[in-house]
Order: structure tokens, then C-alpha cells, then sequence
């Protein structure tokens, strides 16, 4: 659940691999400093593989500023996933060789991806706060010149990001009422969310764009098919053209119209052009 900050990995595709490395140490120090460093990053759940590389060292000393903000450690774990397990071995070789997609892809694809559920509903302005001042301090740091860049996206993206946020959070809602109460049966709410789906006849999991809107009707255009999909039950008017939705519909029987069922995720029209590429086998 989304709650949890997990969804469905369209980043990763059905055929995941797993890279192995060995890594001798020179001296006893030379290890303690390692173990350190891998209890820090555990705290933002950084894969061990980032411990040897550039992005690593950087993650870590930028934590070790601010060990108790959890602001920032919400960032590092959400920018560490990008650099682990969405670029893989894809990843660019030093912040020096990163090109402008690299931002935007994280901006408008990735941090959409893994966006929370909050009853606050700043998921959006703290990301892009904490981005900001993560880029600046790396300029800093490294001798790159970013902050321009991105913060440039950061504007663009604010707009486009708040209203998938927003619609994200009420899709839950409606299906999950009680999410943001201490007592909430979690499980419960999913079973019968898959009980309902299950009497469907007619079921897609997918990723769907909104071509339009027709009175009460959200049109939805499927990625790998271009089928088109009539969809009731949707808040309508938290819902633009050219927003990307992941998720379940399904229809019974005899029905001329489907319903949305679980929500994977919402992204802005800016970042189909990423998730189209992670979702095509071909490029796997």
C-alpha cells in the first residue's frame, strides 16, 4: 500500500536481476569505517551496493549533518531508491556526468512513484524543498552546477505534482476510509477491495492516461494497447487530462461501463515519456 510507500514497480520490470559484488577491504579501518557507514544508511534504506559507490559517500555525509531530520531522511531514502534500484546499472558513473533527464525523471516519474499517503497532503512542497537544498549543498560539495536546473523543474513540477497528490490521496480515501486512524485493519480494507474486484468478469491491472472527461464518464486510454475505457465512481473534478493513472478497473458482467478499483499511482503528463520506456519489454 501506498501507506507503507510501496507500489506496483514499473521501474523494475517482471524480469528483476540482481548485480553481485565482492569488495575487499585494505585494513581494519578501513572496514569499520564501512560499518558505520552501513548502519548510518540503513536508516534510509540505501542498498549496500551504494556504500562503494560516489552517490554513497555523498548520501551519507549529507545525513550525517542532520541525523535526526526526518525530512531528509525521507528525501535520501526516496533519492537513493532512484539511483539503486530504478537506474540500476544505468546509473550515471559521477553527479558530473548526469544529464538534465536524470532530474526530471526522478521529479516527474520517480518520486511520484513513491509518494505517501499523509493526511497533510505536503508530500509534494517537502520533496522539492528537501531536493533543493540536497542539489545546492552538492554543488557545494562536488563542483557541479544543478541548482539551476532543477530548480527550474522543481517549479514546473509543483503545480503538476500537488494535483496528482491530491487525487492520489482521495482515491485512498475513498477506498480506505479509516487509513489515517491508529486502529485501521489494513488487511481487512484490502480484502474486501479484492472481493469486489474478484466478482468482476472483465479485469486490467495497467497503466491508463485520461484522454477526457465526459460528465460523470473519466475516458482513460490503456499504454500498451490503446484501448480506451470508460470509467464511473472517480472524482472527477480532481481529475485533468493527460494525468497518468496505475492501478485495477474491472467490470461484471453485462455492464457497458468499468470501475477504478486499487490504486498503484498517479503521475503528471511530463513523466509518461519515462514510464513508457520502464514499461516496455523491449527495453529491459
Amino acid at each position: 500500500m501506498k501507506k507503507s510507500g510501496t507500489t506496483k514497480d514499473f521501474f523494475s520490470g517482471n524480469n528483476l536481476q540482481v548485480t553481485a559484488f565482492t569488495h575487499e577491504f585494505a585494513n581494519p579501518k578501513e572496514r569499520q569505517e564501512f560499518l558505520m557507514n552501513l548502519a548510518i544508511s540503513s536508516e534510509f534504506d540505501m542498498r549496500h551496493r551504494g556504500l562503494l559507490l560516489y552517490y554513497g559517500k555523498d548520501f551519507i555525509a549529507y545525513k550525517r549533518e542532520k541525523p535526526s531530520d526526518q525530512n531528509r531522511n525521507e528525501f535520501l531514502r526516496v533519492i537513493s531508491k532512484f539511483m539503486a534500484n530504478c537506474l540500476e546499472d544505468n546509473c550515471p558513473p559521477s553527479w558530473q556526468q548526469c544529464q538534465s533527464a536524470f532530474w526530471e525523471e526522478l521529479i516527474f516519474t520517480f518520486f511520484p512513484h513513491s509518494m505517501k499517503i499523509t493526511p497533510n497532503e505536503k508530500e509534494v512542497e517537502t520533496f522539492l524543498f528537501q531536493l533543493k537544498k540536497f542539489v545546492r549543498w552538492l554543488d557545494r560539495r562536488t563542483g557541479t552546477s544543478w541548482y539551476s536546473v532543477v530548480e527550474k523543474f522543481a517549479q514546473e513540477a509543483s503545480s503538476e505534482l500537488t494535483i496528482c497528490e491530491g487525487l492520489l490521496n482521495a482515491l485512498f480515501l475513498y477506498d480506505f476510509p479509516r487509513i489515517h486512524h491508529r486502529d485501521w485493519n489494513r488487511e481487512q480494507d484490502i480484502e474486501k477491495v479484492h472481493q469486489k474486484f474478484n466478482q468482476c468478469s472483465d479485469k486490467l491491472d495497467s497503466l491508463f492516461e485520461v484522454t477526457s472527461r465526459i460528465e460523470d464518464t473519466v475516458v482513460l486510454t490503456e499504454f500498451d494497447t490503446n484501448r480506451t475505457y470508460y470509467i464511473k465512481g472517480l472524482p472527477n473534478k480532481l481529475i485533468e487530462t493527460g494525468i497518468i493513472m496505475s492501478g485495477m478497473i474491472g467490470k461484471r458482467r453485462g455492464e457497458l461501463v468499468w470501475s477504478w478499483f486499487q490504486t498503484e499511482g498517479i503521475y503528471p503528463q511530463r513523466g509518461k515519456k519515462y514510464l513508457a520506456l520502464n514499461t516496455n519489454p523491449e527495453s529491459n
